[in-house]
């Protein structure tokens, strides 16, 4: 019965680790993306179906896909240390480009369309725009500073 106990705990922290990092991801995602968030609202007038499912699919995947990112459960190459303070520039400029992206100009590709559905790619391009970020980091600012084993920031 021990080992069940033991099991089962470590099943339950490794859930609730895998939580805070979908968490965290989409904490990122949407601080990040804040300038972005302003020109949404003036812009879903255009598409005010489309918007909100095209946004709601960004964030939630793109939490999902900047957990697996950072976890290296999918390697898409290192990440900076959130807290880095020297790239928020960079990283406001990319999250907020990409989650416009994925909102207003998915929107206003299935409005122009006439299909709702293609605002389910709002799921797809956030977590693609996310899966080339370090390629974008690396050009501007070298390879990011690795965590000292032990310490998440």
């Amino acid at each position: 019965m021990g080992s069940t106990g033991a099991t089962v705990g470590r099943l339950r922290d490794g859930a609730v680790q895998w939580l805070e990092r979908v968490f965290f991801g989409g904490a990122e995602i949407s601080l990040l993306s804040s300038p972005a968030f302003v020109a949404v609202l003036v812009l879903q007038t255009r598409s005010p179906d489309a918007v909100p499912i095209a946004g709601l699919l960004a964030i939630g995947f793109g939490s999902v896909a900047l957990a697996l990112f950072r976890a290296k459960t999918l390697d898409v190459g290192a990440w900076p240390r959130r807290g880095e303070l020297a790239t928020l520039p960079l990283r406001v400029g990319y999250f907020s480009a990409l989650f416009l992206l994925s909102t207003v100009g998915v929107a206003a590709a299935a409005t122009a369309a006439g299909s709702l559905w293609l605002a389910l790619l709002g799921g797809i391009v956030q977590p693609l725009g996310l899966a080339a970020f370090p390629r974008a980091y690396r050009a501007v600012h070298g390879e990011p500073l690795q965590h000292t084993p032990g310490v998440d920031l």
